[in-house]
């Protein structure tokens, strides 16, 4: 039989399955339901962090911006989409290929790891439907984060490193599992040069490790020391090729060992899975029984780790969980906050397993009684747990379309009518710079009295004489931050009644449905001239006389 019959035959065999069936099902819903937020928002305007990531990219390309990303924003990341734009490609193209794909592939990977641990289709199927309809990160697919790159590497990390060195199978069916660690250190190591706080996956693996493998025979495994090699070769090539601050200054930032441990983490659980009623918070309920039931299975077979593949499994989930988790409490303890749900993402996995397994305990136990029973329970919670993901997914990624609208017109705005060599005063900086392709001068921190201080405006127009380089100002009621004689928002109750921007003597009151806009201001020898509105931004050009 020649190899292509072979290949149908095999193909045939394998839609044969109900559960290969449904999987196929829940690939192509994955992409359906990708691809419509993906059209939804491919055009949308990039908020700060975005911009930061794409400004830099562009600098990299040689695109005619000097921005360069921010030390907490280090990554490969950029280097990517600057090797996109430098062949042509744009924004939707490089979101395409760096958060579409990677979002639907990280379906195919939570399916596939969880059948080499538990070897159970079931477990695959509903945890790969959990990460299909997540909200946060249906919503993040559609930005230009690092988080989706660096979970689907992070995730292709465990893939592999279960596969080929727990399971001892031969990776897609051709390498051999000898490689397995090495092939696993690099794809950690990738992951960490996409998103830093993605080392966990590391942790999570080596963690794994000491509680499972025999030292002595680690050390006398050779490719535990090539794997060793690989850490320590490709740390010194990230760190001093990819990044541009060192590890321990950005720690430094994160690090707050002066506060007090924090619990706050522990809600990232209810950022996930409830949605203000008992209804709707089935499966943060679901998952907590089945975080228990792991955890207790674990206890009693703590002594059969090493022999039995079910319990390390459980061990594998989690610690997947609390390391992160402890991460979080006892070493950035950040005050009062549990943060962005897309900061923990490497426990998002095991996450999905307690529920899988709350919901199968529960349906294996009514199926003794009623199999129909057991089977609408199941889908129902499914599909009830979907609902809610995708009705949340769907209002927060809408909502969020048009941010920053007029950061985007303003900029391209610039582009076009301002020179080569000038310069722009405002904040929301890589925005600007990513859209007007100009350089940038921080509005809040270029003299230095206090921004909130008469004085500043005062010492401001002196330095502007001395720069007559800038010739713009863009003030943003989107960005936070200005300086008080550029921008104030007045509030009342809890509600914006105002709009004031004192250098020019503007106000638009919401309250009283007034507007009194300036087009022209002039303080000596410096004029300001109402160039545009777009949106909630204003764009004045600076004229030196």
């Amino acid at each position: 039989m020649e190899e292509k019959e072979i290949r149908k035959e095999k193909i045939k065999n394998w839609l044969k399955d109900n559960y290969n069936l449904a999987f196929l099902g829940l690939i192509i819903f994955t992409i359906i339901l990708r691809f419509y937020y993906f059209v939804l928002t491919k055009n949308q305007p990039l908020w700060w962090d975005e911009a930061d990531y794409l400004a830099y990219a562009k600098n990299l390309a040689g695109l005619g911006v000097s921005w360069i990303v921010t030390t907490k924003h280090n990554s490969l990341f950029p280097f990517l989409a600057a090797a996109m734009f430098k062949i042509g490609f744009g924004e939707t193209a490089i979101k395409f290929l760096f958060q579409f794909i990677p979002a639907v592939l990280s379906v195919v990977l939570v399916y596939l790891i969880s059948n080499e641990m538990y070897k159970d289709k079931r477990m695959g199927l509903i945890s790969a439907f959990l990460m299909a309809v997540l909200w946060d990160h249906i919503f993040n697919t559609t930005r230009f984060h690092v988080d989706i790159p660096a979970l689907f590497t992070g995730l292709f990390a465990i893939y592999i490193f279960w596969k080929g060195y727990e399971n001892k199978e031969k990776i897609f069916g051709k390498i051999n599992p000898q490689w397995a660690l090495p092939l696993t250190v690099i794809f950690v190591m990738l992951t960490y040069m996409i998103r830093r706080g993605y080392f966990l996956f590391g942790v999570f693996i080596f963690a794994h490790l000491v509680f499972t493998k025999n030292w002595k025979s680690l050390i006398k495994d050779k490719s535990s020391w090539i794997s060793l090699i690989l850490v320590i070769g490709l740390f010194l090539i990230s760190e001093n090729l990819i990044f541009n601050s060192q590890i321990e200054g950005v720690a430094q930032g994160y690090f707050h060992k002066e506060n007090p441990i924090d619990f706050s983490p522990l809600k990232v659980f209810a950022a996930y899975f409830s949605f203000g009623t008992i209804l709707s918070s089935i499966t943060l309920y679901l998952f907590w029984i089945g975080f228990i039931i792991l955890l207790w299975r674990l206890i009693l077979t703590f002594g059969h780790i090493k022999k039995d593949k079910i319990s390390r499994a459980n061990l594998f989930n989690i610690l997947i969980i609390i390391i992160t988790l402890a991460f979080f409490i006892y070493i950035l303890r950040t005050p009062d906050t549990f943060g962005e749900p897309r900061w923990y993402y490497p426990l998002i996995f095991s996450s999905f397993i307690c529920f899988s397994h709350s919901i199968l305990l529960i349906s294996d136990y009514l199926k003794k009684h009623n199999k129909a029973f057991a089977v609408i329970f199941l889908v129902l919670v499914v599909i009830l747990a979907g609902y809610y993901q995708v009705k949340t997914g769907d209002a927060v990624v809408k909502n969020k379309i048009d941010s920053f609208t007029g950061m985007r017109e303003a900029g391209l705005l610039l582009k076009e009518i301002s020179n080569e060599d000038d310069l722009i005063l405002t904040l929301g900086m890589p925005q600007v710079e990513y859209y007007s392709e100009k350089k940038t001068v921080h509005a809040r921190e270029w003299v230095k009295d206090d921004p909130e201080s008469i004085a500043h405006f005062a010492s401001s127009l002196i330095s502007l004489k001395d720069n007559p380089n800038i010739k713009y100002i863009l003030v943003s009621f989107s960005e936070p931050g200005y300086p008080d004689w550029m921008k104030r928002i007045v509030q009342s109750n809890g509600g914006v009644i105002a709009w004031e921007i004192p250098f020019m003597e503007t106000k638009i009151d919401f309250a009283g449905q007034k507007q009194d806009i300036k087009e022209s201001r002039k303080y000596g020898g410096i004029t300001f001239n109402l160039v545009a509105i777009k949106q909630d931004v204003f764009v004045y050009e600076i004229i030196y006389s």
